[in-house]
């Protein structure tokens, strides 16, 4: 048989409906964190006292990040929704071309204020994300790396060639967990690890007292400043060793070693380590390695084995375990992807530099909230999702808004997947409970 679709009758309602209906619980978690607050008290860039007000443009962008719709455009959809604009409390809501010459108009002191809003929003968060991590995986991952973000066309200033020969910008950023603390958009053309410094310190700051990390770097951080700035902090790393003059020294240390210092650490046999020292030249003192070897390739074994070297800085975890927790660096860095991906922030959307670090900081802050809604306003099983589900499942599910008896009630559909997310958050926020 063939499947028609039912005629229907097509016409218009004045009822406020909203395919975004989430976005009450991320306005009213915003306003917890008091972010409309610290934008309106710190961030004064408009020239004229008519229109949005700052936090207004500010919080629009931050909302239609968070939603997953990265693109400046993606703000006149907000604009025209009177059912979102309600649920944010938004009064306001400038056009796209207005919000691209807002940006445009940051400098050096707004954009330091603006990340210092960040940074607080970090401090109020990182407590719940360093318990769940320490409680679920009895240590604490903290991950620092830059990855390129690409551009289209010959108009973005400071946009150089990238190690592919395409023209872009480097974003770096850290994380405690899954909580983006820390970021900085930077030219073209500078090292993957320029502003170690910056980065480190900023996640050492933001640790609870007497909290160890483990830090997973690749091989840019590989170098005797990273190093002894983790140490000073008290902080444990493991650190990529991949560069073929780095390695050099390492593999002729592998050649005298015996049989008996290869440990097993799969079952299989398949892959064996052991630990190696030596002290890289103007290094200050001798460094601790662990070399992975590695005889069979995909079941067939090799002609010759594969060796792998990790910096680390302490052996009494065992090198299986050792391993397992560099390994598991490749996980975190599809963090610094997810916010790409999932807020859509792939292309930085303007020509001006200065514009661009403006929005991926409001991105960082979309982002934050995200993780926020996860720790603090979400079941527990919430929290090992993307950022994008909470997106998908959480905040755009659709919803009607209704004025009685001078309330505002927001009604929500029960055909939905995670109708038990929904009904999770509302109790926490009747409930009025002190979760921040």
């Amino acid at each position: 048989m063939a499947i028609l679709p039912p005629k229907v009758e097509i016409d218009f309602t004045d009822e406020l409906l909203t395919s975004k209906g989430g976005l009450t619980f991320l306005a009213r978690f915003a306003s917890l964190l008091h972010l409309p607050q610290m934008l309106a008290q710190n961030i004064n860039l408009k020239l004229r006292n008519r229109g949005p007000s700052d936090a207004q443009y500010l919080l629009s962008l931050i909302y239609s990040m968070a939603l997953g719709e990265g693109d400046l455009c993606d703000v006149d959809l907000l604009k025209e929704d009177l059912a979102q604009r309600t649920l944010a409390g938004l009064e306001e809501v400038p056009d796209s071309r207005r919000v691209s010459e807002y940006l445009c108009r940051f400098d050096e002191p707004s954009l330091t204020s603006l990340s210092d809003i960040a940074e607080t929003i970090s401090s109020q968060l990182v407590d719940s994300v360093v318990r769940y991590e320490l409680s679920h995986r009895g240590w604490l991952p903290i991950f620092v790396d830059g990855t390129a973000i690409e551009v289209y066309g010959r108009y973005f200033e400071k946009a150089e060639n990238l190690y592919n020969g395409q023209k872009g910008f480097w974003l770096h950023g850290a994380f405690i967990g899954n909580l983006w603390v820390k970021q900085r958009l930077y030219p073209g053309k500078v090292h993957p690890a320029k502003g170690y410094q910056e980065l480190i310190e900023a996640v050492v700051k933001l640790l609870p007292e007497g909290t160890r990390g483990y830090f997973l770097m690749d091989a840019a951080y590989y170098n005797k400043e990273v190093v002894s700035l983790l140490k000073e902090a008290g902080q444990d790393y493991s650190i990529s060793v991949t560069h073929g003059v780095h390695k050099k020294p390492l593999y002729e240390l592998v050649q005298s070693l015996d049989e008996d210092a290869w440990e097993k650490i799969k079952d299989d046999g398949t892959e064996e380590a052991a630990f190696i020292y030596y002290q890289p030249t103007g290094w200050p003192e001798e460094e601790t390695y662990v070399v992975v070897r590695q005889k069979e390739d995909g079941g067939q074994r090799r002609l010759f084995p594969r060796y792998r070297f990790i910096l680390v800085s302490r052996k009494d975890l065992g090198l299986r375990e050792l391993v397992r927790r560099h390994r598991q660096k490749q996980g975190q860095e599809n963090l610094l992807k997810g916010p790409l991906r999932d807020l859509g922030l792939h292309h930085p959307p303007c020509q001006r530099f200065v514009a661009n670090r403006a929005y991926y900081t409001l991105g960082q802050i979309a982002h934050l909230l995200l993780v926020g809604l996860q720790h603090k306003l979400l079941p527990e099983v919430a929290r090992k999702c993307r950022p994008q589900t909470v997106i998908k499942h959480f905040l755009r599910v659709a919803a009607k808004v209704v004025r009685h008896a001078r309330r505002l009630k927001v009604w929500f559909t029960k055909q939905i997947v995670h109708i038990d997310w929904i009904d999770f958050a509302a109790s926490r926020l009747e409930e009025g409970l002190p979760f921040i």
